[in-house]
Formats: C-alpha cells, structure tokens, sequence
C-alpha cells in the first residue's frame, strides 16, 4: 500500500462527502462508511485552538447534515505529505469553502495510520487547522 497516497485520497475523498452530508444529499450508508476513517483516540485543534476527540467530531459531523445551502462548496488543495515511520503519514492541506458566497480558508496537518479496515486504508488520528488569508 502507498501510504502517502492514501492519506490524500483520505482527504480528498472526506471532504467531497462533508459537501455530500453538510448540503442534505448524503446517505446514512455513507456516513457510516466514513466514520470508520476517524480512529477512537483522535484529537482535533480546530481553528480557535479548542480541542476535540473523535466522539465530539463525529457528533458534529453527525449534527451537520442539511445545515449548509446546496451551493456549499470545499475545495482542497494539498500542500505536502509525508511518510513518518513504517504506518503514518502526514499531510499538509489547505481547505477552502464557500458558503453563502463568503470564502473561508484553513491550513490543516493531519496525520494517518494505516488501517485495513477503514474507507481508504487509513485513519484519521490527529487534525489541527488554522486560519489563513483567503482568496
């Protein structure tokens, strides 16, 4: 397995189903199969610097549906990825959404560990994001 190009196809696939779930047009099914890419012991430091567990993440996932307006968009560039050790990568992504016509934009890290069983080989073990200058 290319660890690396997991973790961005992690990303990348992740964020096309927050647009899915956040605008209504998400299944069940899919929100399923994508907290299976959120390990147990997972931390969030979101842009405010508070920090979060995986429990906290998934119920806001969980609680997010339909709260965005159909014309809700995220666009991720990657920045940088790296293998760290046989079984994590880290990688570098800026996150750029559109709601209502306002753009925000992030810079995260995430790090991954291999993981059979989860939607694209890896899970989601830590993730910190931090404002940036948009477009």
């Amino acid at each position: 397995m290319d660890l690396i190009a997991s973790a961005q196809a992690e990303v990348i696939k992740r964020h096309a189903f927050f647009v899915e779930w956040f605008t209504g047009r998400g299944s069940e099914a899919e929100l399923e199969i994508s907290l299976g890419a959120f390990a147990p012991d997972m931390t969030m430091i979101e842009p405010d610097g508070s920090m979060i567990g995986q429990a906290e993440v998934i119920a806001m996932i969980r609680s997010a549906r339909g709260k965005r307006p159909a014309d809700f968009a995220i666009r991720v560039e990657l920045v940088e990825a790296r293998q760290i050790g046989n079984d994590a990568a880290l990688v570098i992504y800026d996150e750029h959404q559109v709601i209502e016509g306002e753009k925000t934009a992030r810079r995260s890290s995430a790090l991954f560990t291999a993981d059979a069983q989860a939607p694209e080989g890896v899970v989601w073990r830590q993730l910190q994001e931090t404002w940036i200058a948009g477009e």
